[in-house]
């Protein structure tokens, strides 16, 4: 087993005008003061505003300050072309920090052994296949950062750095500079035997991305376990990214040691901070942004990716809690921050600092579209309205005449003489009919000019003529099935029509077959699902739902339940599943209510008393749509793994439910299903076989594990080991669940935790069915890939 041993020598620009530690200009003529020319008696004095921002930055990163230091040297640091002079000071201003990560739900602390102000020397760039060294920054101060070797992954140290450049946004030190534009990174990588500690390091030079840095750093460690593997001995130098090629190339040797030898300045006064400054450090709270994103998460209920969006810059988080502090909502807040004033601002050319939208004005906007006094469409035409006039939203409203009329006195008297003046429509809705629904809602949006409220014009329409409807769809199985020499086959709608208890004959209850086709449930396929969703968001787009119930068969339910509950979570109709082990019988006058009665009985009370959330019923229980598992074809066959209390309700996926389209749903989910495989594993499983996939576009895997992680990793035909390494060199992602009730979290054993190292994804408490259903949803809603893992990943536990 090897060991990764990783740190990162972090440098960061602080361009302000003077040298780091002269008063010289960065770009003057080469010798005009002493400092420079490193006269005897001429000592280095550092630049106040890199002071302060260094001592700044350590603060935020938990390091302890110093108030005193000694100017110091390195000895054997390059030497400049004769244009360029520097003094080679550097002093230590900050210790013993430290900064917490996690990667796949791994936790771990990054140390930050030393912090120093140090000169520009100099940087490699690299540009049409050429190396140069770019000296247009010589003698700028510099805040150089060296950790701990505590990575073991190049996405760790990718990690590291997106924290950091947010620590730096949110500390304010680098104003009007992006600080990944500042920063750049050297690398030192060695690995080792475990638990050998290596004589040797690889520095891997002037890596200019985030990105390049993640992939740098795990191509040195490929290259130097292959070099370990074969029985050679790594060697210590320097190499560099060729991004091209996707390797590091050789550069120069280097000494074994790691990093410059650094001596006191003979003579020089010690450098002291002003002691006002560290007061005010000292005094000054500092919440981290992966804390503030924490905080949202527990406080206001907001996903891990939302909040993350969110808390990625300070001004966005600062405008999302002011906005809830003037009284939004937050869970709405969250979503049209992300969505609609980003693209807004986006179009504008604005940061969220510049824009006329302040909170207070984003807050009446939401105000107004919570309490229906604008629908969706009004809400993003005023937000665009606003960013654009500088103007209160309700002066854009009214030159607008975009007021929606949803005041249930004023639509009632409307409501009242639609119902009165077409008397055959009203009754064929008392019957069951919702069609009519639409054309008396129509006749109302004509004598308001279009500006009622149609959801709410429906449900005065149906309390009006005390009309409860419930919708149940179809998705076969054995609860719609029918009994013929002892063999299951498909059923249809109409046998549930003939299986409603008289007990519920005051709910309008109205039947449809989602599909044409008569299914089984093991027969279902990605463009059946396509149609459910759609019929599911039309019936509760149109406003005439009080509640859906979904009639399933038991063998894919744990699959088509969570599909479900990833996208509607949030609808505002309750959608209730039930199954049965068994098809409904020909019954007698007087015998008792078969299984399938029973369970689709049970479902259309529930979808009738419920107001919102996803449920599946069956027997006597109520149970979660998220890990559901059926065990056994008995009466108590289903049951919830990994759950304290069952989960109904939450933020769904989906959105603009009346613009779904079936057909593109169907290709979006049949092309999803092409690129993933779902994989139990066992002994003897074949990595190279799984491997063949790749070739077929497979690039998404949902690996089935056992217990808390564990498969074989061994250098074997058997072991995932080559799967994982050679998947996550073409990009794929491995997403891991358990064969066991348990939690995917990859502790407890070292294979557990190799496979972690190279790149596999836990999945926590969800199981493998959940799983596969997120993936499905998430396909759905996704622009990039990258979304895609975001959300699946973000949402990986109960």
């Amino acid at each position: 087993m090897y060991q990764s041993h990783v740190f990162l020598e972090v440098r960061i620009l602080v361009a302000n005008g003077e040298k780091a530690f002269c008063s010289c200009y960065v770009g003057s003529k080469a010798g005009t003061c002493s400092v420079c020319r490193r006269d005897a008696g001429s000592f280095p004095k550092a630049n106040a505003t890199a002071i302060r921002r260094a001592y700044t930055l350590s603060h935020a990163l938990d390091c302890t300050l110093a108030e005193t230091a000694e100017y110091q040297r390195p000895k054997g640091s390059p030497s400049l072309p004769e244009q360029y002079s520097l003094s080679g000071a550097s002093v230590k201003i900050a210790t013993d920090g430290y900064m917490d990560i996690e990667f796949h739900r791994r936790k771990k602390r990054i140390y930050i052994e030393e912090i120093r102000i140090e000169e520009d020397a100099g940087r490699l760039t690299h540009n049409n296949g050429e190396t140069r060294m770019d000296y247009s920054h010589a003698g700028a101060p510099n805040i150089r950062i060296r950790t701990g070797a505590n990575f073991e992954l190049g996405e760790e140290a990718e990690i590291f750095l997106t924290e950091l450049r947010r620590r730096i946004q949110y500390t304010g030190i680098l104003k009007g500079t992006p600080p990944e534009s500042v920063i750049r990174c050297n690398a030192y990588v060695a690995l080792a035997r475990y638990p050998e500690t290596p004589a040797y390091s690889v520095k891997l030079r002037n890596l200019n991305s985030f990105n390049f840095v993640r992939k740098a750093i795990n191509a040195e460690l490929y290259r130097q376990e292959e070099i370990l593997t074969s029985g050679q001995t790594i060697v210590s130098e320097s190499r560099l990214w060729n991004e091209r090629q996707d390797r590091t190339e050789f550069f120069q040797s280097r000494e074994p040691a790691s990093g410059l030898q650094i001596y006191p300045m003979d003579g020089a006064p010690a450098f002291k901070c002003p002691q006002s400054l560290l007061a005010e450090l000292r005094a000054s709270a500092t919440e981290h942004p992966s804390e503030r994103q924490a905080r949202l998460v527990e406080t206001w209920g907001i996903t891990r990716a939302r909040a993350g969006f969110i808390c990625d810059e300070k001004a966005r988080a600062d405008f999302f809690e002011n906005t809830i502090a003037c009284g939004a909502d937050a869970m709405e807040t969250a979503h049209w921050l992300m969505s609609d004033v980003t693209g807004a601002l986006r179009k504008a050319g604005m940061t969220i600092q510049e824009s006329p939208l302040s909170p207070k004005r984003f807050a009446a906007i939401l105000f107004l579209y919570h309490n229906k006094t604008i629908n969706s469409k009004i809400a993003k035409q005023l937000i665009q309205a606003v960013i654009e006039t500088d103007k209160d939203p309700e002066v854009c409203m009214k030159e607008n005449s975009w007021t929606l009329i949803s005041d249930p006195e004023e639509l009632g008297q409307l409501v009242k003489k639609a119902v009165q003046d077409n008397p055959a429509e009203t009754e064929r809705i008392r019957q069951g009919d919702m069609a009519p629904l639409e054309f008396l809602t129509g006749i109302i949006m004509k004598k308001t000019r279009g500006m009622a409220d149609p959801a709410t014009v429906k449900e005065l329409l149906k309390a009006e003529l005390k009309v409860s409807l419930v919708y149940v769809l179809s998705m076969g199985g054995s609860i719609s099935g029918r009994m013929a020499d002892g063999e299951v086959s498909a059923g249809d709608d109409k046998i549930l029509k003939t299986m409603v208890s008289p007990e519920l004959a005051d709910i309008h209850i109205t039947f449809e077959s989602i599909t044409a086709e008569r299914l089984l449930s093991e027969e279902i396929q990605p463009a059946d699902w396509a149609a459910l969703i759609h019929a599911i968001a039309q019936k509760v787009a149109s406003g005439t739902a009080n509640g859906i119930v979904i009639t399933h068969g038991t063998d894919t339910l744990s699959y088509t339940a969570p599909l479900i509950y990833w996208l509607f979570a949030d609808t505002p109709v309750p959608i209730v599943f039930t199954a049965s082990n068994t098809p409904p019988a020909q019954l007698g006058p007087n015998d008792p209510p078969d299984e399938a009665r029973l369970n689709l009985n049970r479902a259309i009370r529930l979808a009738n008393e419920k107001e919102k959330g996803i449920y599946v019923v069956f027997g006597e229980k109520i149970l979660s749509p998220i890990n559901l598992k059926f065990l056994r074809p008995t009466l108590y066959g289903f049951t919830n793994w990994n759950t304290g209390e069952p989960l109904f309700a939450g933020a769904g996926l989906l959105s603009g439910y009346g613009d779904t389209d079936r057909y593109v749903m169907a290709q979006v989910l049949s092309e999803a299903a092409d690129r993933m495989h779902l994989c139990r594993i066992y002994p003897g499983i074949r990595a190279d076989r799984l491997l063949a996939l790749l070739d077929h576009g497979v690039d998404r895997f949902i690996l089935e594990l056992y217990e808390k992680g564990t498969g074989n990793m061994k250098e074997s035909p058997y072991s995932l080991k080559s799967l994982l390494i050679q998947g996550r060199k073409k990009g794929c992602k491995f997403y891991c669940t358990s064969q066991q009730e348990g939690i995917v979290d990859f502790t407890g054993y070292s294979t557990s935790r190799r496979m972690w190292r190279e790149g596999a994804i836990p999945m926590g408490s969800l199981t493998t069915e959940t799983v596969a259903a997120l993936y499905f949803a998430a396909s759905l809603v996704c622009d990039s890939d990258e979304e895609l893992d975001q959300i699946i990943e973000s949402n990986g536990t109960v």
